[in-house]
């Protein structure tokens, strides 16, 4: 791990529920690490705190998405996913059935060589910020960063390279990405949680705006309909109890079926 600048202060947070007791082992790291949202870009959705010795598979069974929750429920879940913090690909493979995105990346660098310096260039000098600029200064437009990939459950924070306040990218699901940042590194304190088994910790989670049913102002939405011509507003939001009240007889058969209906996953707002 690269020698970094930290703060002397400790955050004090509140251990978790679990039973475990694992001590942490000395010397030891904290590092805060940021998860911003994957469609409002600029949006932070957690915050955690992650020892430099824990694997980058236990911060990436922390981190919370919707499309995670989606995906299971339309029984299509990927269990593939990848960190890229400056030039590893940091795989999680922990599934048989999981695939290594980064293998169709590697292959277009192979085959593409002029295409992917032409747009390694755009990034490095491009329209950037200064903050940004000043993060590069230091990398080439000359060649191309010399990639290669790891096992995520294999690899440690403190195995890797690192810039405190670059952006990174965290990818699952296919193609749904967020960024993450390393905000902070210093040495664990004493008033910090001495739990191994508890990091990582949550010290931030962006709260839902629950999107009420549009019919009684209750009840959570659980469904959306399109289209749907006795629905009060398009699209409309529904809780179980107004969505089979509009549309079902007594006799459980469906009223009507000129409209689409969704499952509605709360989600920031």
């Amino acid at each position: 791990m690269k020698t970094l600048s930290s703060t002397a202060s400790a955050t004090k947070v509140k251990s978790s529920n679990t039973c475990e007791h694992v001590p942490v082992r000395y010397p030891e790291v904290v590092l805060c690490l940021e998860v911003y949202h994957n469609e409002r870009t600029w949006m932070k959705s957690q915050e955690f705190l992650v020892l430099g010795q824990q694997t980058l598979t236990e911060l990436r069974d922390k981190i919370y998405c919707s499309t995670d929750l989606i995906m299971r429920k339309a029984e299509q879940h990927d269990p593939s996913a990848y960190f890229l913090i400056e030039d590893v690909f940091c795989n999680d493979l922990r599934e048989p059935s999981a695939i290594d995105y980064s293998g169709p990346i590697f292959h277009w660098l192979k085959n593409s060589k002029d295409e992917a310096l032409k747009k390694w260039k755009y990034i490095i000098s491009g329209d950037l910020q200064n903050k940004e600029k000043g993060l590069l200064d230091d990398l080439t437009t000359s060649t191309l960063p010399d990639f290669k990939a790891v096992d995520m459950h294999k690899t440690r924070f403190c195995d890797l390279q690192f810039r405190l306040g670059a952006g990174y990218l965290y990818c699952h699901q296919g193609d749904c990405k967020h960024m993450i940042v390393i905000r902070d590194m210093r040495l664990i304190h004493p008033e910090d949680v001495q739990n191994r088994a508890a990091y990582p910790i949550v010290t931030f989670h962006l709260k839902f705006l629950l999107r009420k049913c549009s019919i009684c102002r209750i009840y959570g939405a659980k469904k959306v309909t399109v289209d749907d011509k006795w629905a009060k507003e398009n699209p409309c939001y529904f809780c179980d109890n107004c969505y089979y009240l509009l549309h079902y007889s007594q006799d459980g058969s469906l009223l009507y079926n000129e409209f689409s209906v969704y499952d509605y996953h709360q989600d920031y707002l």
